[in-house]
């Protein structure tokens, strides 16, 4: 059983504002749900190993005060051979299951890294997994191993944190890409960049697209940063994350096929990177933007952003209500929508040149 205590921090974690918030309740409440001494969450990057440590207990003191022995001494790691750190599987998994608690204790690394404090037993999990950062949760346990209930309370809430990260991560995306757009100058449209593999850079909104079309061969459907620039690029972000799942854009030089400009750059867990360059001036022709659409199909879509009716844009324009929705169909057709508010927000969204 699960027991009441579980859907209390479980209920708690999915109210949590953002990762920081979460942490806290995980080192705090935890230790009791499970039975465990202390509580700790570390902070992984490619580029420098463990790089943070959450909370204030004697355990992670030791460690925030060793991070750099931890880091040289990581393939010392008495199950390190044993276990894929960065692929352990969904479920956490206990130390004592590879190793005898009195050879973990003994080992060169615990006495190295923990000394007095080293422990019975070690209960972890990855918490956050990304190409970019990740994150552990250890339980640490002194005198016994952990019992099987401990283990499955441990699971339960692994699983259940590591859904609402990775919502958190999904929106800590989406407002730092609409806080771009809209910070952009007036008379300025924003071309939006994503890129898939490594390197590998697509044109996601209509700005980018006609970027491209100076800037590429025809024959170019993407564009490919040299390694030497992808490597150089990802030391120039590993400064842009506040936490594992909150990423701020950064400002780079980036050539992106018509030679170097001020692009923002935000990276994600998954590898992949957002890019946003604010194209200067407002000489984007708006005909040639929306010229999918007819010019009655325009004027028709002029007067339905303004909350004409479809009638009251009939008598406007001298047609009968039928033709507008005649027009009105192939427009949702056009622009791939199904219905009116859509069909006005994409237009804006052209007539803007986003």
């Amino acid at each position: 059983m699960l027991g009441k205590s579980y859907f209390d921090l479980a209920r708690a974690i999915y109210r949590a504002a953002n990762f920081d918030d979460l942490v806290d309740l995980l080192v705090a409440k935890l230790p009791h749900l499970i039975g465990a001494d202390e509580v700790l969450i570390m902070e992984s990057s490619p580029l420098k190993g463990i790089c943070r440590i959450s909370d204030h207990g004697p355990i992670a003191k030791r460690l925030a005060e060793r991070m750099d022995l931890i880091n040289n001494l990581t393939g010392q790691h008495p199950i390190y051979k044993r276990v894929d750190f960065n692929d352990p599987g969904d479920l956490g998994f206990a130390m004592s299951d590879y190793i005898a608690p009195a050879e973990y204790r003994e080992s060169e690394f615990v006495q190295k890294v923990f000394g007095d404090m080293a422990m019975n037993d070690v209960l972890f999990g990855l918490l956050v997994s990304g190409k970019r950062r990740s994150a552990y949760i250890n339980c640490y346990l002194r005198n016994r191993t952990y019992a099987f209930q401990a283990r499955e309370r441990f699971d339960a809430i692994l699983l259940t944190a590591r859904g609402v990260l990775d919502k958190m991560e999904a929106h800590n995306v989406e407002m730092a890409v609409r806080q771009q757009i809209l910070m952009a100058r007036a008379g300025s449209h924003m071309a939006v960049f994503v890129t898939k593999g490594p390197g590998e850079i697509f044109p996601l909104n209509h700005a980018a697209v006609r970027l491209t079309e100076a800037w590429w061969s025809p024959d170019e459907a993407t564009y490919q940063l040299s390694e030497q620039r992808i490597n150089s690029l990802e030391v120039e972000l590993d400064s842009a994350w506040e936490n594992p799942v909150t990423a701020k854009m950064v400002e780079v030089k980036l050539d992106l096929g018509g030679g170097e400009i001020p692009v923002q750059v935000l990276p994600k867990l998954n590898g992949e990177m957002i890019l946003l360059y604010q194209v200067p001036g407002a000489d984007t022709d708006t005909e040639e933007a929306m010229s999918i659409l007819t010019r009655r199909q325009r004027e028709i879509m002029d007067w339905i952003a303004e909350g004409k009716t479809s009638a009251e844009a009939a008598i406007i324009l001298g047609i009968s209500p039928r033709t507008v929705e005649k027009h009105l169909e192939a427009v949702f057709q056009r622009l791939g929508v199904e219905n009116r508010i859509a069909a006005m927000r994409r237009y804006l969204d052209l007539r803007r040149g986003v």
